[in-house]
């Protein structure tokens, strides 16, 4: 194909090539760790949310053009070569399955064909939502642990994700160790080793002081058990877990790499880490309090490059009235965009440091973030098959670097 030429698939070709790709997905040898087949499964499940997206769309397009947009659910279209996602779901094959029988009536294995006698799965599956009235169907439970008809695709929310910033402050490696050995400076600001030598004299002898210091790279992860059917019916929702679970590994990493206890198997955090200097409360003023723990990384000779702090104590300070009752606010207008520094430094809120608690700190030559396993997701079928369900698994494995623990600063006191 030309360089520039999209080839635009019908709506039959995605539902084949999604198909095709659940078949190869299903193929691949399980618990496969090695970084040729994560790449693999990663752009398959990209190509998979690309052609859920498309299939959307499609439809859309289809329902707008006939003036259906609005149909009612189980309408079928008039033209037999467009299906909705919906009408691909709940085909005869779907519908025996989950009724348990064929078409001719005998029962076998699948759903069982009755909900407390209040109508058939068949009547769930064609049935308007509506008709079930303000209860809903049959045994729903919209706290979560009702059933999920198979009816076509369920509308997923938002992810609720904070933003994350200390993974944005630190520089990066990636690592093929499992212990990484580093060095941290103790004393660099020897300003003594270096002096004016007059004709004939001796010159000075710097005396520098080291230490060695080891990076465990430790396992951060979280799991979750889902049915086989939502996994494979309702792409929408798996679309939102793949986007939740990472989420709640690498809010777990922000905490690790500010709190960790150095105890094995937490990383050893910038709060936790031995050398790091320390901020009291001037004047109860956090602004002069931050100026102070400046001052500090500066006559170590670094430059501060972020302050993190609990959003409770940002917006405090930020929200704070000016003096002389003019009604301004010592940040400003809060009706324009505001850059919210603190003395010209970017501030970066976050939870996973405890409310009163600030850090000031040169993130840029202070630290580094060791990546051993970035963040995956697996899927794994063999151990949960008896039960019909699968077992998502997301996890990163990682290190922090601490080189000069003096160029951080602990504040504390805030109001």
């Amino acid at each position: 194909m030309p360089e520039g030429d999209v080839k635009t698939l019908s709506l039959d070709e995605l539902y084949t090539e999604a198909e095709n790709l659940r078949r190869e997905f299903a193929a691949l040898p399980e618990g496969v760790r090695n970084e040729e087949d994560g790449m693999r499964v990663r752009s398959m499940l990209g190509r998979v949310d690309e052609i859920d997206g498309q299939i959307t769309l499609g439809e859309l397009e289809e329902r707008r053009a006939r003036g259906q947009l609005a149909s009612t659910r189980g309408a079928r279209s008039a033209d037999p070569a467009i299906r909705s996602l919906g009408e691909v779901i709940v085909t005869p094959q779907m519908i025996e399955f989950a009724l348990g029988q064929d078409t001719e009536g005998v029962v076998g294995d699948g759903f069982r064909q009755n909900f407390d006698g209040q109508g058939s799965l068949d009547e769930m599956l064609t049935r308007a939502v509506s008709d079930w009235g303000t209860s809903g169907p049959p045994n729903y439970d919209p706290s979560g642990s009702g059933y999920l008809l198979p009816v076509g695709q369920p509308i997923a929310p938002v992810p609720r994700q904070a933003r994350l910033y200390l993974r944005d402050l630190i520089p990066k490696m990636t690592t093929t160790l499992a212990a990484i050995p580093y060095v941290q400076e103790l004393n660099p600001t020897l300003y003594e080793s270096a002096s004016a030598v007059s004709e004939g004299g001796t010159k000075p002898q710097a005396t520098l002081s080291f230490t060695g210091a080891k990076a465990d790279p430790t396992v951060i992860a979280s799991t979750l058990v889902l049915s086989k059917q939502l996994f494979e019916d309702a792409a929408a929702v798996v679309q939102y877990i793949n986007q939740r679970l990472p989420y709640l590994v690498k809010f777990k990493e922000d905490n690790e790499f500010l709190n960790g206890s150095g105890t094995w198997p937490d990383i050893q955090g910038i709060l936790q880490t031995p050398n790091v200097q320390s901020q009291g409360s001037v004047n109860t003023d956090n602004a002069q309090t931050f100026g102070a723990a400046f001052a500090q990384i500066e006559n170590h000779d670094g430059t501060p490059t972020a302050v993190v702090l609990n959003p409770t104590n940002a917006w405090t300070m930020f929200a704070k009235r000016a003096a002389g009752g003019s009604g301004t606010f010592d940040a400003g207008t809060p009706f324009s965009a505001l850059p919210l520094t603190i003395w010209g430094v970017p501030s970066y809120r976050t939870r996973a440091i405890p409310v009163g608690s600030g850090l000031v700190g040169d993130f840029q030559l202070g630290a580094m973030i060791a990546d051993r396993e970035q963040v995956n997701v697996q899927t794994y079928r063999e151990r949960y098959a008896e039960l019909n369900q699968i077992l998502l698994v997301c996890e990163e494995r990682v290190g922090l670097m601490v080189f000069r623990p003096d160029l951080f600063s602990n504040v504390s006191g805030l109001v």
